[in-house]
């Protein structure tokens, strides 16, 4: 069986038109701009991160899937890990947990607003 989240998504704006989707469900993210050279969160360290910390979720029990989603940068998407309903305020304690812990380990992974 497939590991589906029903969800609904938010606009996070960041000014009066630029901004970006986040998962209903998002615990935590990261921008994503892409493998050139020059990217400021490519996209190869950015997916090392986020699988990190969705290992992290899973040695406690709590499963959880990376989802992209668009954003008004036409070079960047945002990339979250998002949890079922029921796991959302644990995976969130955890991702408050998480970065604390791996403070000096991670550079572009963010708590979901």
């Amino acid at each position: 069986m497939a590991y589906k989240i029903k969800q609904k998504k938010k606009w996070i704006s960041t000014d009066t038109w630029r901004g970006y989707e986040q998962s209903a469900y998002a615990v935590l993210g990261s921008s994503d701009t892409g493998t050139w050279e020059d990217s400021p969160c490519p996209s190869y360290e950015v997916n090392k991160e986020l699988e990190d910390f969705k290992t992290y979720l899973k040695e406690r029990g709590i499963r959880g899937i990376i989802r992209t989603e668009r954003s008004s940068n036409a070079f960047m998407t945002k990339r979250w890990v998002i949890v079922q309903p029921n796991d959302f305020k644990k995976a969130k304690e955890l991702a408050k947990q998480y970065l604390k812990e791996k403070k000096e380990e991670t550079q572009y992974i963010h708590e979901a607003d």
